[in-house]
Parts: C-alpha cells; structure tokens; sequence
C-alpha cells in the first residue's frame, strides 16, 4: 500500500494565525462592547438615583412657576387693555351708551 503525499491546504497553512486572529478581534469587540454596556448602565444608575430624580422635579416645578407667572402676567396685561378700550368706547359721545 503506497502512501500518497497530503496536499498542503490553499494558503500555505496560516489556519492558527487566522483563528488566533479573529479571536483576539473577538475579545477586543466583547471588551469594548462590555466597557460601553457599563458606562451607559452606571450613567442610567446615576441619572434615575433618587436625589437626580428630586433635583429634576424641583426644577421642573420652577420652570412651571415661571410659565405660569408669565402667562397671568399676560392676561392681566390683556385684561387691562381691553378694559380701557371699553371705557373709552362708553365715553365717547354718541356711542349708545348713557
């Protein structure tokens, strides 16, 4: 029985420079991967702690303080400009009024 030569894979063998290759891709993708997953959960973490969740409701309500203010402000800036423009409509002679 005669013993045929084994042909040499395409490539010239470079088999484990390839797997050592794309498995330290892999743990280099797997690491950057982790790195980000912790540091978007520790910000969520900080962002969702009770005293972030209190100092955003403060502020929130003054934000809704100031709003509100502001809008009465008009109103009665609105008011006042109606009333005289009624008051002086009564006043005028010949207006149906007295």
């Amino acid at each position: 029985m005669s013993r045929r030569p084994v042909a040499a894979a395409p490539g010239g063998g470079d088999e484990p420079v390839k797997r050592i290759f794309w498995g330290l891709v892999g743990l280099g993708m797997g690491a950057a991967i982790g790195v980000g997953a912790m540091r978007w959960a520790s910000r969520t973490a900080d962002r969702l702690a009770p005293q972030s969740l209190a100092g955003e409701l403060l502020q929130t309500a003054a934000d809704w303080r100031t709003r509100l203010a502001g809008a009465l402000e008009e109103g009665q800036t609105a008011m006042a400009e109606r009333e005289a423009e009624l008051r002086a409509q009564l006043a005028e002679p010949g207006s149906g009024a007295g």
